[in-house]
């Protein structure tokens, strides 16, 4: 497997640059090729109003998408690592159901003035950070380490609880509210800003390279928890900062895009298929692959039903059903 690596990652990385040019240069305005080049080369005689359009819209919305869907596959890795579980993913912990009850009760209850202010991506994110800390809280015992059985049990009763909650703010909500709150839901890409790409990539970034050094670990931890403790890894700290990991990726991924589903949980396991399950190898490709299939479908979105635009959960959902399956299919088989 480690003999495909230096084959399947240079072609995934010129596979991302394509996709990623695809989203940039793609979309629903009549844009001639001769003005794409001129504006990407920021030449002087590139229409204005189109180059508005690629550096304030479309790059911002594609490095966003990436970042996000590379940061939600690794976050999905890390999880599923942690908790020795194939069918982990990112918003295993009741973050995706915190977070859409904290922007849905921003959306429909609060002022403008206090969304405009703080904004409901930063409200979101604290709302994803408080059903962490709930899953946390249920799932620990004084003196005993996480139970990853009792971490899934804990994730799913905060996940219900939110849920109800934003099915009771979506009921009882103004109409007009509710209709931006359910778009919010479905995940979208399309009022990203440049301001919202650093701090995610930064993310990204230094959580990306902690995972990877601490590859050895992370492969170790898949033996079991007391084979890993005889190697040395400290399981119970290691299984903590993956899951701090987890919520700052996930937060920050939803905090942009809304609720992004399946990439965390699909991807790896796609990357697992291609590559093993070594996490010196996997990871760096997992990444890579999650931020080709965003925007991908993300680009997907712009344009099928064009100039409407579909939320990236509806495709997403579409896509990932076949795999899904296979997965499922292949676990039964396993057993």
């Amino acid at each position: 497997m480690v003999v495909r690596f230096p084959i399947l990652f240079p072609i995934s990385l010129l596979v991302l640059g394509l996709v990623v040019l695809a989203g940039i240069l793609w979309g629903t305005a009549e844009i001639s090729w001769a003005d794409r080049f001129a504006i990407l080369l920021g030449s002087d005689d590139a229409p204005r109003g189109l180059s508005l359009i690629i550096w304030q819209w479309r790059i911002p919305r594609v490095l966003a998408v990436g970042v996000i869907g590379a940061g939600l596959a690794l976050a999905g890795a890390l999880m599923q690592t942690a908790l020795r579980n194939p069918m982990a993913d990112p918003y295993l912990m009741g973050l995706s159901s915190g977070a859409s009850a904290a922007a849905v009760g921003a959306i429909i209850w609060l002022p403008d003035w206090v969304t405009d202010s703080f904004g409901v991506p930063a409200i979101a994110f604290i709302g994803a950070a408080l059903a962490f800390l709930m899953t946390i809280t249920l799932s620990g015992r004084r003196g005993h380490p996480l139970d990853p059985l009792i971490v899934i049990l804990a994730g799913v009763a905060v996940s219900l609880m939110f849920q109800s909650l934003t099915a009771f703010f979506l009921y009882i909500g103004d109409p007009h509210a509710t209709r931006t709150a359910l778009g919010w839901l479905m995940g979208t890409a399309g009022n990203t800003a440049w301001h919202e790409v650093p701090m995610i990539t930064v993310a990204l970034i230094v959580i990306g390279g902690w995972a990877i050094f601490n590859a050895n670990a992370l492969d170790a931890t898949l033996l079991g928890e007391e084979r890993a403790q005889a190697l040395g890894v400290r399981t119970a700290r290691l299984r903590m900062w993956i899951f701090l990991a987890t919520v700052t990726l996930t937060g920050l991924a939803v905090a942009v895009a809304g609720i992004v589903g399946f990439v965390g949980l699909i991807i790896p396991h796609m990357a697992r298929i291609l590559i093993g399950a070594r996490h010196r190898v996997l990871l760096p490709l997992t990444m890579a692959l999650g931020a080709i299939v965003l925007i991908a479908v993300d680009l997907l979105c712009r344009t099928i039903l064009a100039p409407e635009e579909l939320p990236l959960g509806v495709l997403l959902a579409l896509f990932a059903a076949p795999p899904f399956i296979m997965i499922l299919r292949g676990l039964h088989r396993a057993a």
